[in-house]
C-alpha cells in the first residue's frame, strides 16, 4: 500500500540542491522567460513572502497554470458534487465495517477515537481513503491553524492571477487527480488505512515534510519521498505525469509567459520537471531574488 501513501504525500508537496523553490525557464528560442514554482498544497499563502523573487516573477507573466484549475473546481455544480460523492462515499451495497476483521475494527476505532473522537460506525458513509484524507487535513489544520483563514499557495496564486487579469489554466483535470487518489479498490484503501495506523508516524511525517518544505531544503524533501517510493510508484505518481506536463509546457513556452505552480515533489530527479526541461533545451536556473 506504499503507493497510496506516496500519492497522499505528493498531494501535499504532491528537488535538487540550492534550497530553491522558484526557477526561471529561458533559452531554446523563447523570447521572454517563464517560471516554475514548487508548492506545498497545504501551506498557507503567507509563505509566499518567504520565496525569493516570487512576486517579481509573478508580475512578469501572462498566465498562471497549476496542476488543476482550482478556481474552476471550486465552482461546484450539482453534477460535480454527485460525482465526488460517488468517489468519496461508500457504495450502498457495501458496509465500511465489512472491510475490517473484528481485531482490525478495534484497532481502527481506537485510532479514530484518538484522532477524531469518532468510530467506524460514526463514519460508515465514508470510504477508507476519505477517512485518511479527513484525518490528514485535520492534522494540517492543527499544525497550521492559519489555514482556517488563509488560502493555500496554489489557489492563492490562481486567485491573484485572475484578479490581475492573467489567464488561469491547468496541466491536468481535477477528475484525473481524484481518480489517482480514489481509484483503488475498497480493500486496498482499507489496507492503506491499517498501514498508516500500524506505522503510527503520520503526524510526524507531515510535520517533517512541512518543516523541510518551509526550510527549502529540497535535497532532504526529495530524500523523504524516495525513502517510501518503489520504481512503480515513481512511474505512476511522478514520471508519467511530468512527461505529460512537459509536452504541454513546450507548446506554451514559445507563446506566452507563464508561472507554473506544481507540487515541489515534481521538480527533482531524472524525470523531475527541472531536468526534463533542461534536456528539452531550456535553461532552468534558480531565482535568488
Amino acid at each position: 500500500m506504499k503507493r497510496i501513501l506516496t500519492i497522499l504525500a505528493l498531494s501535499l508537496l504532491c528537488l535538487t540542491s540550492n534550497a530553491q523553490l522558484l526557477w526561471k525557464i529561458s533559452g531554446n528560442g523563447i523570447k521572454k522567460p517563464s517560471y516554475i514554482l514548487g508548492s506545498h498544497h497545504g501551506c498557507p499563502s503567507s509563505y509566499c513572502d518567504s520565496i525569493p523573487g516570487l512576486m517579481k516573477a509573478f508580475d512578469k507573466v501572462d498566465n498562471v497554470i497549476g496542476e488543476i484549475n482550482m478556481l474552476e473546481f471550486a465552482q461546484m455544480t450539482p453534477e460535480r458534487m454527485q460525482k465526488m460523492q460517488a468517489m468519496m462515499m461508500m457504495p450502498s451495497d457495501t458496509s465500511l465495517l465489512s472491510l475490517f476483521s473484528e481485531e482490525e475494527t478495534v484497532k481502527v476505532n481506537a485510532w479514530l477515537n484518538k484522532e477524531m473522537g469518532a468510530s467506524l460506525e460514526n463514519l460508515s458513509m465514508m470510504k477508507p481513503m476519505t477517512i485518511i484524507v479527513t484525518v490528514q487535513n485535520k492534522m494540517l489544520m492543527e499544525m497550521m491553524p492559519e489555514l482556517a483563514t488563509m488560502t493555500q499557495i496554489d489557489k492563492y496564486m490562481q486567485t491573484l492571477g485572475k484578479y490581475e487579469g492573467k489567464a488561469v489554466g491547468e496541466l491536468e483535470t481535477a477528475d484525473y487527480q481524484l481518480t489517482l487518489l480514489y481509484g483503488y479498490s475498497l480493500e486496498e484503501q482499507a489496507d492503506a488505512l491499517l498501514e498508516i495506523i500500524d506505522k503510527g508516524n503520520s503526524r510526524e511525517l507531515l510535520i517533517e515534510l512541512t518543516e523541510t518544505y518551509k526550510s527549502q531544503d529540497l535535497d532532504r524533501l526529495w530524500e523523504l519521498f524516495k525513502e517510501s517510493m518503489t520504481n512503480y510508484e515513481y512511474d505512476a505518481t511522478i514520471k508519467v505525469r511530468n512527461l505529460n506536463w512537459e509536452k504541454q509546457m513546450k507548446e506554451l513556452l514559445p507563446k506566452q509567459t507563464t508561472i507554473f505552480v506544481v507540487g515541489a515533489g515534481h521538480l527533482p530527479g531524472e524525470y523531475g520537471m527541472i531536468n526534463l526541461l533542461r534536456e528539452a533545451g531550456y535553461k532552468v536556473t534558480p531565482v535568488k531574488k
